[in-house]
């Protein structure tokens, strides 16, 4: 009897062990999401300005100042507020001349032939049917030295959180797709990290020729704009 009571008490510790120690997890999957976003810009950004050049630093940064006075006065008629124009970049550098020696014993220092100066200011355009006239009013108004025109989105923080809700979209349907076909279901999410999101620029088109000779509004194509997220996450998957 007692015999039967010990091998009982053995066996019993046995028939439970596998309800815990057969629990096995389902694995995870990893996958990547991207959220893609196109809109209609509603804002440009030009750099523009003014280089000068004249046989005294004097004389140059007068010119300048004369021009750059005109230059504002053209971007007020245009209706750029003050707050949406800052100064990018201000200097003064001497024009210096390194001659040749042509073989000879005496040396020749190099000399300062003028000086140059430049200012630059970024301008914000708020309204795009505006973009070709103010462009043509900054160049009739004396700016010699413009770049970097590309178009924005003003309100670009609830964009970009649509973006995000469409990577994490892909991201689920990813997963979701992996998990059918591995004969499963996703339980839960375990992790997600961000990338960071992109905006490609919008380059500026203009018409052929001599900047000093543009009477006509310089023609330009507005685009639209892609905003990206990109998401890595990883998905519990059902036993």
């Amino acid at each position: 009897m007692k015999k039967q009571f010990l091998a009982l008490a053995t066996v019993l510790p046995l028939l439970a062990l596998p309800a815990h120690a057969d629990e096995a997890k389902g694995g995870t999957i990893s996958v990547t999401g991207t959220g893609i976003i196109d809109m209609a810009p509603d804002m440009a950004l030009v750099s523009a300005g003014v280089q000068s050049r004249a046989k005294q630093a004097q004389q140059a940064l007068a010119e300048n100042n004369t021009k750059m006075q005109a230059l504002f006065a053209e971007l007020e008629k245009a209706g750029i507020d003050k707050k949406d124009i800052q100064t990018d970049n201000f200097n003064i550098h001497p024009e210096i001349v390194y001659p040749q020696n042509n073989n000879s014993n005496i040396q020749r220092a190099p000399e300062i032939v003028g000086y140059v100066v430049n200012n630059q200011v970024g301008v914000k355009i708020r309204k795009l049917e505006n973009v070709g006239s103010v462009l043509t009013a900054l160049v009739n108004a004396g700016a010699n030295n413009m770049s970097g025109l590309r178009f924005d989105v003003s309100d670009k923080a609830n964009l970009m959180d649509e973006a995000r809700k469409a990577a994490i979209a892909n991201a689920r349907a990813k997963a979701e797709l992996y998990a059918t076909e591995l004969g499963t279901s996703i339980k839960r999410l375990t992790s997600l990290s961000e990338n960071g999101g992109n905006r490609p620029p919008v380059p500026m088109m203009m018409r052929a020729g001599k900047a000093e000779m543009m009477v006509a509004d310089v023609p330009v194509a507005e685009g639209t704009l892609s905003m990206s997220i990109t998401i890595n996450t990883s998905w519990e998957l059902a036993q």
